[in-house]
């Protein structure tokens, strides 16, 4: 570590060991201090610590290492569902990552054949569409990924690439249900937005680019039997975690915060507290990786300047929640899908809007899978009182057997903040350039989501684009 730094962290710690105080915090310098330890967090303290051989920490809000990756384990018969992941897009890096942490891989886990019914969940009412035939959405992938290639570099696995305002594709600007209506796509829509491209809220009216953020090249290539998915032969992906959890030791913080920050030309001290324990802990670093969703709430704590928030604020973004949910009304082996009245019988241009439940799908165990998308005040709260709601008009419409029982919630992450995105005249006024301009400004760098995009391989491809700048500026 650089002088500066040690000179600074041994004046402070003199200065409270004097003063006596009971609150008397840790000290540590570190090359690279990386705040969070979900897909971005994660994979960048591994090759930061044994590929360029750097002193790193990283702060961990839960008790885990993970994000997005959500495992439960049933206490009575000891199986595991992952409920958020699904698995990993076999693209870039993945495999190589896995075979590094030893994680074995395996075939896809045999699901169970669900009996799927639609219901309007704002009614609760059956709603009788008809899904488009195999063959229907197989030659509109086909298309989809033929008209979306030319684009792939563009925006995969970051947006290091993406065009001058002048020179964007307009396609990417449209409105989703323009493009789709412009390339005869409807036959594709409920699978898009059914498999990850509800991530994008409104899906319809999101711009076409932050869809192909969410159900991108790779996604369509793997649907079309071009590009393969790992599969963790445990059936647990949270394993991936708990191995860089082990590899990484006591470098991660866990159930920490940043509460405050310095950050100066010479030096960051970034001040962290243990949630759990309440013990502070002081760093002083060169280098800062960013690995959370840029949200002012999560920056506040950064000290950002007025550049960084004017490019910072003008993100918007969705809430997403994952959880297994239990209720003896829900249809065993069974699936009951969101669909809007208006879309029956074959209005594939008709999707729910914020906020909404995607489905309850059978996991096994007599847990139900549910995947809540809303708006950025898309509390937990809410997200669990819709579910009860939805379960209740189900039941009063007829669509589901009557009960009196109460919604159970054995299992529930807060994904939080995902698939950020700005407006069309935003990325016009060069959005994306501005974004860019931000790495490796104030010795500070971005990584995860809002940089890349919201799945785990790209987080991790753009990953390897970004730590050779950082470790060698």
């Amino acid at each position: 570590m650089a002088p500066t730094l040690r000179i600074a962290s041994g004046l402070l710690a003199a200065a409270t060991a004097v003063s006596g105080a009971s609150w008397i915090p840790s000290f540590m310098t570190k090359d690279v201090v990386i705040i969070g330890g979900g897909a971005g967090g994660g994979y960048a303290a591994v090759r930061l610590k044994e590929d360029f051989h750097k002193d790193i920490v990283v702060v961990e809000k839960a008790s885990k290492l993970g994000g997005h990756v959500s495992t439960y384990t049933d206490p009575a018969s000891g199986k595991s569902f992952d409920y958020g992941v699904q698995n990993f897009n076999n693209y870039g890096p993945a495999a190589a990552f896995f075979q590094r942490l030893g994680v074995s891989t395996g075939p896809a886990p045999p699901r169970i054949p669900l009996a799927t019914q639609y219901a309007d969940f704002t009614t609760g009412a059956q709603v009788n569409w008809t899904a488009p035939d195999a063959a229907a959405r197989s030659a509109a992938l086909a298309t989809f990924l033929n008209v979306t290639a030319p684009w792939e570099d563009l925006f995969i696995p970051g947006w290091t690439n993406f065009p001058q305002p002048n020179q964007i594709p307009a396609d990417l600007l449209l409105p989703f249900r323009d493009f789709v209506t412009k390339h005869n796509l409807h036959a594709i829509v409920n699978q898009v937005f059914q498999v990850t491209g509800s991530g994008a809220g409104n899906m319809m009216d999101a711009l076409t680019l932050y869809v192909l953020s969410a159900f991108g090249q790779p996604m369509i290539k793997t649907f079309l039997g071009q590009l393969g998915a790992l599969y963790t032969a445990s059936g647990r992906n949270i394993e991936v975690y708990e191995k860089i959890g082990q590899r990484l030791g006591n470098a991660v913080l866990y159930n920490s915060v940043v509460t405050s920050s310095i950050r100066t030309s010479l030096f960051h001290t970034i001040f962290v507290k243990n949630q759990v324990t309440g013990k502070t802990t002081v760093i002083f670093t060169k280098k800062l990786l960013i690995a959370i969703q840029p949200t002012p709430a999560n920056t506040e704590p950064l000290n950002l300047d007025v550049y960084e928030q004017s490019v910072l604020s003008k993100f918007n973004w969705q809430t997403v929640h994952a959880g297994l949910v239990s209720h003896p009304s829900l249809p065993i082996n069974g699936s009951v899908v969101n669909m809007p009245a208006a879309a029956a019988p074959d209005n594939y241009l008709v999707l729910p809007t914020v906020d909404y439940n995607i489905r309850f799908d059978y996991f096994g165990q007599n847990l139900f899978r549910v995947l809540m998308v809303g708006d950025k005040n898309f509390s937990k709260a809410k997200a669990q009182q819709l579910i009860r709601n939805t379960v209740s008009k189900l039941i009063q419409a007829g669509t589901l057997p009557a009960s009196t029982a109460q919604v159970q919630f054995p299992a529930w992450a807060d994904h939080g903040p995902m698939h950020m995105h700005v407006t069309k005249q935003e990325l016009q006024n060069g959005f994306i350039q501005k974004l860019n301009s931000l790495q490796g400004r104030r010795d500070t760098w971005w990584t995860g989501g809002a940089f890349s995009h919201q799945f785990q391989a790209l987080i991790w491809a753009f990953n390897d684009l970004l730590l050779p700048q950082l470790v060698a500026a």
